[in-house]
């Protein structure tokens, strides 16, 4: 005889993790016990999570869908943004489609004044740009996360690498590239090996 819970995990589970993305959460306080729109993924889905053949319902006073399900904290109140908050956007908004437009007079319609501005840029530019690309969310947040959960090393495996290569590609293959007056990767690969495998 098979175990009605595991008949029920193996059979719910691929069906409901798909149907658990499409349909997604309904609010909490629509319906005590309620967590997805269909009734019958509901029930299935509470039958697993409440370890019960019998159940229709999630067990989530003190708690909510997105932790009850999902094993995710459950989402705080957050306060409405402050007045000016929406003018500092809309500055912001206004001080970029001017640069926007002013950039067109300064480019010239040449892409390398777009793309390496003009190769006029002094190396502490030139590296802080390159700075700007690398420290992202995914740097600050995501790396740091890995280094606290795991070990040091799981989080700086991502910016040593991205520094290493910096370090290799500005020894190894800079010079060439600038002196060819290529501008991406692919121009490199058109001037050395054709159109077709640029195009590849």
């Amino acid at each position: 005889l098979v175990n009605p819970t595991t008949r029920i995990t193996t059979g719910a589970m691929s069906r409901t993790t798909l149907l658990s993305i499409i349909i997604g959460f309904t609010k909490l306080e629509s319906a005590l016990g309620q967590c997805f729109q269909d009734p019958d993924t509901n029930a299935e889905w509470a039958q697993i999570i409440n370890n019960d053949t019998t159940s229709t319902e999630f067990s989530i006073e003190g708690s909510c869908c997105q932790e009850t399900v999902c094993g995710l904290g459950c989402a705080e109140e957050t306060p409405p943004p402050a007045k000016g908050f929406g003018i500092a956007v809309m500055v912001a908004i206004a001080f970029f489609v001017v640069v926007g437009f002013a950039s067109v007079f300064v480019i010239k319609g040449k892409s390398e004044n777009f793309f390496v501005a003009g190769r006029s840029l002094p190396l502490w530019v030139i590296t802080a740009t390159l700075a700007s690309q690398s420290i992202d969310s995914n740097a600050l947040l995501g790396c740091s996360t890995l280094s606290y959960k795991y070990h040091f090393w799981d989080g700086a495996c991502l910016p040593v690498g991205l520094g290493c290569s910096l370090i290799l590609n500005s020894i190894f293959l800079a010079r060439h590239i600038n002196r060819d007056g290529a501008l991406t990767l692919p121009d490199v690969f058109a001037k050395r090996y054709g159109k077709l495998v640029e195009v590849m």
